[in-house]
């Protein structure tokens, strides 16, 4: 290439560049130096933009340490909350299972009032109450005589308003829809606006017009205002009429359910009525002292129903001054063959097997507190009687026959002066069998042995 070519290369690269420089920096001969700052601005935005970044992430690694106690705290929480509720069902579980303990070995701390027969005695018969055919024309009476008064005052209520006087004659069911429409607010823009416009162009006329259109439109408007009010007091009367038929039509509804009431207040006579003969017959057999009647009142009463909490079942018989019990303990349904502990501060149960002796010891405190409640009661309910015999049967092994049978296990005779001197609340009842003429064969390691009836 020649001299000139090369000139004309040089020439031409360095006005492209100039056109490429003045392109992104402007039509400046201070390109460079703008071109400097221009690198220093984007320099100082990247590091401002990578302090924010630091400075976010500070903060999220903050945000995510607190999140992280936050959750460590909640669940320190739920397992606190957890610990405590195990805690407190296992000590409920102990101190349930402990007081079930106490509670069969002192049944005989919890006994019934004293009957009063003679107060019982004074007792008033229930007063006839007539049956809904012996009243039926009184109830009939009743029945309209309220609804009557209902409606009275249902129409002294709904006030007549100065649009139903006004068009109170067009208060029909057919008309419904008169009202309807009239009542809606876009009609009544609508009727009111063309009221507007008649009134304006009325005044805008000269003559006749100038008076007649004005007057025209304003009562137009005005009837319309008193249909709307009317629309009103339409539905308010259209739901009176529906709540004025109602009650008519409740009458045989509401005398029915009357009549059916009383029927049912003269049927709960017959059956107080047989409850008081019943209970007049035991009472005055109980005066009387007929044996039969002891019977009937420890029936009728049944004073010793919570015994049958415990499993166990019980036989009389009856004489004049004294009444023999027979009483089934059923053992392996009353009294536990464990006892429980509490263990690790409370987040453990420990459950052991009793040892012979004091499941023995507990068993003849269960029975002997029976005995004492069963005389107990039945002094309470029959003060005639001074005496009672109980005999407590449990399953013991027959050793003649291999089999487990209901054998006695104590028998007490318990007089009612003796038993009054004691107190039940501290004494205990398997040393308090001694009170009495007793037959009772009972060592801690071998329990019950059978003995005779007395």
């Amino acid at each position: 290439m020649g001299i000139f070519g090369k000139s004309f290369s040089q020439e031409l690269g360095k006005n492209t560049g100039k056109w490429a420089s003045n392109k992104i920096f402007g039509n400046t001969g201070w390109a460079t130096p703008r071109r400097h700052v221009i690198e220093v601005e984007q320099r100082k935005k990247q590091r401002e933009e990578a302090l924010e970044y630091k400075q976010h992430q500070k903060e999220i690694e903050q945000e995510r340490r607190e999140r992280e106690q936050r959750l460590k705290q909640l669940e320190r929480e739920q397992v606190e909350r957890e610990r405590y509720e195990m805690i407190k069902a296992n000590e409920d579980e102990v101190r349930e299972h402990n007081n079930y303990l106490e509670v069969i070995q002192s049944v005989h701390k919890s006994y019934s009032d004293q009957m009063d027969w003679e107060e019982l005695q004074k007792q008033e018969a229930p007063q006839y109450v007539e049956t809904a055919e012996e009243l039926r024309d009184e109830i009939t009476k009743f029945t309209n005589d309220h609804i009557d008064g209902e409606i009275r005052s249902l129409k002294k209520r709904s006030k007549l308003s100065l649009a139903r006087l006004v068009v109170g004659g067009m208060y029909a069911p057919k008309n419904r829809w008169i009202f309807k429409t009239l009542g809606n607010k876009v009609v009544l823009g609508f009727f009111g606006l063309l009221c507007m416009v008649g009134l304006i162009y009325g005044l805008a006329q000269d003559g006749f017009l100038q008076y007649f259109l004005p007057v025209i439109s304003v009562l137009v408007f005005f009837t319309f205002l008193i249909f709307r009010y009317g629309a009103k007091d339409f539905e308010k009367n259209v739901a009176l009429e529906n709540k004025l038929s109602e009650l008519e039509n409740s009458r045989k509804p509401l005398l029915d359910d009357n009549l059916k009431y009383q029927q049912e207040a003269h049927e709960q006579y017959l059956k107080d009525q047989e409850e008081y003969r019943k209970m007049m017959d035991i009472v005055n057999g109980v005066i009387g002292k007929n044996p039969q009647a002891y019977t009937y009142a420890l029936n009728y009463f049944n004073p010793l129903e919570d015994l049958k909490e415990y499993g166990s079942h019980i036989s009389f018989e009856v004489s004049t001054d004294k009444i023999s019990v027979d009483f089934y303990v059923h053992s392996e349904d009353v009294v536990p063959n464990t006892i429980k502990f509490i263990l690790r501060k409370g987040l453990e149960i420990k459950e052991e097997q009793l040892s012979k002796s004091r499941f023995n010891e507990i068993y003849q405190d269960y029975v002997c507190s029976c005995v004492l409640k069963i005389a107990k009661e039945i002094f309470q309910l029959l003060p005639v009687v001074n005496k009672v015999q109980v005999n407590a049967k449990g399953s013991l092994l027959n050793s003649a026959t291999g089999n487990f049978e209901e054998q006695t296990i104590v028998s007490v005779n318990i007089n009612r002066a003796k038993l009054n001197e004691l107190n039940l609340d501290l004494l205990d009842p398997s040393d308090s069998m001694s009170n009495f003429e007793h037959r009772m064969d009972f060592k801690k390691n071998e329990g019950f042995k059978p003995v005779k009836d007395l």
